[in-house]
């Protein structure tokens, strides 16, 4: 006999919400002991699972790794954004997509950023997992500079890699934590840097 959906659906919320347990637990204790201190029956026991548990859904300590950057896409609501960005065409307000991700993956998961920048030098899960991420930020951001080209307007050359160094860390935390600016100041920084940098048809003032 078949399960009912409502079971099904059931299932899966018991089986999300385990996942999510497992890799809060992990984010507090790669945050507070370090990547490399931190055992895979420690997480377990901060989750409130078995270590059986955690392997049945990540495999190993670098899978869980991994789920923390889907998660922080989740959080950062990126999936979301780049549906949004699916809809768009107008340019400016595709960059200023751009600058609202780029605000909410460093406002919402900066630990999770910050763990993965400097664990990257010492521990090859670290690097691989960091790689990940700058990969896939980097086809959301071809996406959305796809999209403003399809738009018509004239457009740098290198729009892209432009986009990726504006949005990169290290803008992000002088602007933030060096000088003092909030995330809503950062975000329409970035907004009008983008517009400035990447539109080459002297309308990117217009806004």
């Amino acid at each position: 006999m078949s399960d009912l959906p409502g079971i099904v659906r059931l299932r899966d919320r018991r089986e999300a919400l385990t996942l999510r347990t497992i890799l809060a637990g992990a984010r507090r204790l790669f945050a507070e002991q370090g990547y490399a201190r931190t055992s895979i029956r420690a997480i377990a026991k901060e989750a409130g699972v078995s270590p059986q548990t955690l392997y049945t859904h990540f495999g190993s300590k670098a899978g869980v790794l991994t789920g923390l950057v889907d998660l922080m896409d989740e959080e950062a609501e990126l999936p979301d954004l780049m549906a949004e960005a699916a809809q768009m065409s107008d340019p400016v307000e595709l960059l200023g997509l751009l600058a609202r991700a780029s605000r909410q993956v460093r406002e919402r998961c900066g630990d999770i950023l910050t763990m993965l920048s400097s664990g990257a030098a010492v521990a090859p899960d670290i690097a691989a997992t960091q790689a990940e991420g700058v990969r896939r930020n980097r086809l959301g951001v071809d996406m959305v500079i796809e999209r403003v080209r399809s738009s018509g307007r004239g457009v740098h050359p290198q729009a892209a890699d432009i986009a990726v160094a504006l949005m990169s860390a290290g803008v992000h935390d002088s602007l933030v934590v060096g000088s003092g600016w909030s995330h809503d100041a950062y975000e329409a920084w970035l907004k009008r840097t983008l517009v400035t940098a990447v539109l080459l048809d002297g309308e990117s003032n217009a806004w």
